[in-house]
């Protein structure tokens, strides 16, 4: 990647950066928030918003037609960004006057991106874990001639999985033309960054100050778990903590077997590009927008954002809605927010076609969960992001009556409630958040009577209702199921890992800005200070880590080429793969060797983005179903016989079902079947070769 290629993704971030701040600063204006807090709302959510505008117009054209992304969407996206610049242009003067308090969201945005790079920079390579395909998802998007996307691992096939946060940031990287490969890493840095401005702009957005802003920002993209200060405690180095088991909390049957319980950090530092990852930032602006334009163009940009977030991940389908209701009441009576939340459905509806018209897999209905969550697991799992509303909540219900007995019945009568639920649902996690909300909706909702406290307001009442959600999200698994394709032996692993990510940014953010209530309590000051002190010294454990390894780190420091491991092992391989780039027909079919999941197999088709005969044949079938096994098996029976056999019809009759353009042949390929795999390779033309690595094209 050129210093001019990096210089040009950087302008094309800020021209959707300067759009979306200019549509931000025309729905803001006349609103009556403090000035400050509304430039840094604009300031925060700019990026976020002006990637949706950009996408947008292709997408929903997508929908119905074959768009020529080179030819139309990217022309669109352009026009739709210049279109925001002189919709709201005019007013940016005034919404972003020059001062230096808006250095600070700045400063975090980039000093969260250029920590994550400095990880990037060493751990950086797409191998391993599920990165491959991620990046075949990536270079697709990014090379692909048209959309709707075609399965970059079944060809011929539309993708049946969630790209829509992929091709947010796809769209920009294709062009400004940045290779595949460092697109990748600058988007696996740029994602933590716009989630921690996002988380900044959210706090100011519902009235917190800056330092909680940077608090709460911070705390979104680098808190860590008590699993680690456990483990830590347990005599562990902090270079030696097991990542892997912190990130597999919760217990479930059969006896011994885990869950995923990924938390930001942990995501980010993976590197992985899941919809779940690159949906996050967006998620944070929807909890920040949420409700709080007051406008009808408020609930126009609400639903476009809680489609788009949809779209990307339909996981977040529960943590959007909680987030919308939340949003509203934050900002007005339970009645109209209701309304509004409602209203914003509509436009939302609208803007879900495209996803409503794609394939992806199947939806098994629900199921009830008779067991419920650990509360040590979920503890460990969450950590500070529960500590920190208890006690807030705990000061408010004291607060909230003005006679003491009064006080002490309100501190007390919630918790109990709790605990008698731990005793007859047996479902601690369950439990403590239902009396949470419940005591939260009392608190917010209840008549006042003369002579006692006003309910909770402004910061402190979104955040009461923030953290509520956070607590509610956690305990859907504990209550119902979503049956998905990993079938009955692992049916609770996606339902946790959802809700335990969805509600990490609703706890983090809602206990950011009640942290204030917690730290202004007249009483036991000192213990709930402690407590506070310690939590936050238990969420250091992980990150610390993190930065020590990567300061000991003995790996190569040669960059963000994430096919840097391809370079030295391989360098044929990726001779090939720059040759399929430059010279390769649009949209070709490519053949290569197949194989396990989690290994380098696919790695021509993933790198090049031209789609392959057969990818990892186990995620076909986790997007697809039981429906794919005699398509893949096909496929897989078919590559075997192009790499093994003489038989010039059979050959021929398969190039020809899957319109095979390219017969890549490698390292792999010959381990698997042999120094003459491609027997009838001489037939063909040789297009390319470097090292053991060829290329044939097929013509006939």
């Amino acid at each position: 990647m050129t210093v001019t290629t990096a210089l040009l993704f950087a302008f094309v971030l800020l021209l959707a950066g300067a759009s979306g701040a200019a549509v931000l600063a025309r729905l803001f204006r006349g609103d009556e928030a403090d000035p400050d807090s509304r430039a840094d709302a604009v300031l925060s959510f700019a990026l976020p918003v002006g990637l949706v505008l950009a996408a947008l117009p292709g997408w929903m054209l997508s929908s119905i037609f074959y768009v020529p992304i080179g030819r139309l969407a990217i022309p669109l996206a352009f026009v739709a960004l210049s279109a925001g610049l002189l919709w709201g242009g005019a007013d940016l003067p005034a919404t972003l006057p020059r001062s230096s308090r808006r250095l600070l969201p700045v400063a975090l945005f980039l000093g969260v991106f250029l920590f994550f790079l400095w990880i990037r920079w060493t751990f950086g390579e797409i191998r391993q874990t599920e990165k491959p395909m991620d990046f075949a998802v990536l270079s697709g998007l990014m090379t692909t001639a048209r959309l709707p996307f075609a399965d970059p691992w079944l060809s011929g096939e539309r993708f049946p999985y969630y790209h829509f946060g992929t091709y947010l940031f796809a769209l920009p990287a294709r062009a400004a033309r940045v290779p595949s490969e460092y697109a990748y890493n600058l988007v696996a840095a740029l994602l933590p960054a716009l989630a921690a401005l996002a988380g900044f702009g959210a706090i100011r957005a519902r009235r917190g100050g800056s330092a909680i802003a940077v608090f709460g920002g911070l705390l979104l993209v680098l808190g860590g778990t008590f699993d680690g200060a456990r483990q830590f405690l347990s005599d562990k180095r902090l270079t030696d903590l097991d990542w892997w088991i912190s990130s597999r909390r919760v217990d479930w049957r059969p006896e011994g077997s885990r869950t995923i319980t990924e938390w930001p950090l942990f995501t980010f530092r993976l590197g992985d590009l899941h919809p779940h990852a690159v949906t996050f930032p967006f998620l944070v602006t929807l909890l920040g927008l949420a409700g709080r334009i007051s406008r009808a163009s408020g609930i126009l940009l609400d639903g476009l954002l809680l489609a788009a977030v949809v779209s990307a991940n339909p996981w977040d389908l529960p943590a959007s809605l909680l987030i919308l209701g939340a949003g509203n009441l934050a900002e007005r009576d339970f009645k109209p927010a209701f309304i509004r939340s409602l209203a914003t459905l509509l436009p939302a509806v609208l803007f879900l076609v495209p996803f409503a018209l794609s394939p992806r897999p199947a939806f098994n209905g629900l199921s009830w969960w008779k067991e419920g969550t650990e509360a040590f697991d979920a503890f460990l799992h969450f950590g500070v992001l529960a500590v920190i509303p208890a006690l807030a909540f705990g000061v408010a219900l004291v607060r909230s009556q003005a006679r003491a007995d009064r006080a002490l019945v309100a501190a007390c009568a919630f918790p109990a409630l709790a605990l008698a639920l731990v005793v007859f649902t047996k479902k601690p996690v369950f439990s403590l958040a239902a009396g949470f909300a419940a005591g939260v909706l009392w608190l917010l909702l209840k008549e006042t009577r003369p002579g006692e406290p006003a309910p909770p307001a402004g910061a402190l009442r979104a955040g009461l209702l923030l953290a509520a959600s956070g607590a509610v999200l956690a305990a859907v698994p504990d209550v119902v199921l979503v049956s998905d394709s990993y079938g009955e032996a692992m049916r609770r692993m996606n339902t946790v890992f959802k809700c335990f990510m969805g509600a990490w940014p609703l706890l983090a953010l809602g206990g950011a800005l009640l942290l204030p209530l917690a730290l202004a309590t007249r009483h036991a000051r000192v213990l709930i200070r402690i407590a506070v002190a310690v939590a936050l010294l238990g969420a250091l454990a992980h990150p610390l880590a993190a930065i020590v390894f990567r300061a000991k780190s003995s790996g190569p420091l040669d960059g963000l080429d994430g096919l840097r491991w391809m370079t030295r092992e391989a360098p044929g391989d990726r001779a090939a793969i720059l040759w399929l780039r430059a010279y390769g027909v649009d949209g070709a079919v490519l053949a290569e060797a197949t194989g396990n999941a989690y290994s380098d197999y696919g790695r021509i088709g993933a790198a090049s983005g031209l789609p392959t005969v057969l990818g990892w044949e186990n995620h076909e079938g986790l997007w697809r179903g039981g429906r794919s096994g005699d398509e893949t098996s096909a496929r897989k029976h078919g590559l075997k016989l192009l790499y093994t056999s003489e038989d010039s019809e059979g050959v021929f009759d398969f190039l020809h079902r899957y319109k095979v353009r390219y017969v890549f042949v490698g390292a792999l390929e010959r381990r698997d079947f042999g120094m003459n795999a491609f027997p009838l390779r001489a037939t063909f033309r040789r297009a390319f070769a470097s090292g053991d690595a060829a290329v044939y094209e097929i013509l006939k």
